[in-house]
């Protein structure tokens, strides 16, 4: 029987987004445009990078225009756009962090992306797409800077408050408190969700005369949204049985730990590396400054698995109400010898490893670009709800692009 409530959660990940682009061609190969896609939907939640797919899709691109836009190293310098602070330069020569880009380029490319739809409401925006009788809703996370609370922009209220006054023995409701809606436009949603700081954006993203700023919604823990999806669905009186989620990440890098007796001449570059050869401080502040961006997969997709019933009842080839579509750049084994997948080469595959979520120049992209064509392929690894972080041995979910996408078109 078909879900009666279905989520896409789209993870941040900055140029890394492409991967969901391409994962979204492979499932919808139809070349329906945005809206219609968002039509199989009744919750979209987005954080940075992935709250850029979801304005290409409201603003009803294709899949391939959606793409282009990527590939495009003109539009990629638009987003990513080097600040002017001699201090900056200094700081990142010296210290090796501090941020490259100036956040106020970026919401003036965020709204030339989106000429139709970036200066509208989410509500506005949200309008007449529809999988059932009530339009889509929409997340998107940010960070309030000022008041160092987590930010919700939503096209629509969610919860209900508690009464004031309770007579006794009355049989009440959930109270949740009160989720408003957004009071800012789709490109200022979308430049607040993305405004990764410390190494990347040089200020709080602000769009005047709106009074709050804000950093990406990494910040809050939900680079990866999945849980605050399921919860703004719980929110939404909504069954937890009746959920299905589709989430779609961004990569995750996935070495091995050193073990002893191995012999591979690729292994030393496929195993995970201390940052001990800094001083300790710049050590943290650079683990610190990326750290928003993990999403180790034991934690935000595990914990929506939990909340919907942990997959019980749940028919096969499904495991879980939550499927989970991420590529994991790790090594594979082949006749017990780890090896980078497809053949490549160990200086390709750190290359890819090594690469930041700000990648610009056309050889980063193309490099990432093959890699979650390996994954479609299935010459990669998916990323599965959980796994054994030694062994990369599955738990829950999936190895492969298939299986996973396989078990999310079992929920129809």
């Amino acid at each position: 029987m078909e879900p009666k409530y279905r989520i896409l959660s789209l993870d941040g990940g900055g140029t890394w987004s492409l991967i969901q682009i391409m994962a979204l061609r492979k499932l919808f190969p139809d070349g329906r445009k945005g809206r219609a896609i968002l039509e199989e939907f009744d919750l979209v939640a987005a954080n940075s990078g992935g709250s850029f797919v979801l304005g290409g899709l409201l603003e009803d691109l294709t899949l391939d225009e959606l793409f282009n836009y990527f590939e495009d190293q003109t539009k990629r310098e638009a987003i990513f756009s080097p600040n002017n602070s001699l201090f900056y330069r200094v700081l990142r020569a010296i210290a090796r962090v501090g941020p490259k880009h100036s956040s106020q380029a970026k919401l003036h490319a965020i709204k030339s992306f989106l000429p139709n739809r970036g200066g509208v409401s989410l509500q506005e925006a949200a309008l007449g797409i529809r999988r059932s009788s009530k339009d889509i809703h929409l997340l998107i996370i940010g960070f309030d800077y000022d008041r160092n609370v987590a930010a919700f922009f939503r096209s629509a209220p969610v919860g209900k408050s508690r009464p004031q006054v309770r007579p006794a023995g009355q049989v009440q409701a959930a109270a949740w408190g009160n989720g408003a809606p957004a009071s800012v436009t789709l490109a200022e949603a979308i430049h607040a969700s993305s405004n990764a700081p410390v190494n990347y954006f040089d200020l709080p993203a602000d769009f005047p005369p709106h009074e709050q700023r804000y950093w990406d919604g990494g910040v809050t823990g939900c680079n990866n949204p999945i849980v605050a999806a399921v919860t703004e669905a719980l929110v939404l009186d909504t069954k937890p049985s009746d959920i299905a989620a589709l989430s779609i990440g961004t990569g995750t890098v996935s070495l091995l730990w050193p073990q002893h007796g191995q012999t591979s001449p690729f292994y030393n570059t496929l195993i995970q590396k201390g940052l001990q050869d800094y001083k300790q401080l710049r050590a943290d502040v650079l683990k610190l400054a990326t750290s928003i961006l993990d999403d180790p997969p034991d934690i935000a997709t595990f914990l929506a698995h939990v909340m919907t019933g942990g997959g019980k009842g749940v028919i096969a080839p499904a495991d879980s109400r939550i499927v989970r579509l991420s590529p994991l750049v790790s090594p594979i084994k082949v006749q017990n010898e780890w090896q980078a997948p497809g053949g490549w080469t160990p200086e390709r595959f750190a290359y890819l490893a090594n690469l930041d979520i700000d990648i610009v120049e056309q050889e980063q992209v193309n490099t990432l670009r093959d890699y979650a064509q390996l994954w479609i392929d299935d010459k990669a690894l998916n990323q599965p709800i959980r796994r054994d972080s030694t062994t990369l041995n599955v738990e829950l979910g999936f190895y492969s692009f298939s299986e996973a996408a396989a078990a999310w078109r079992a929920t129809r």
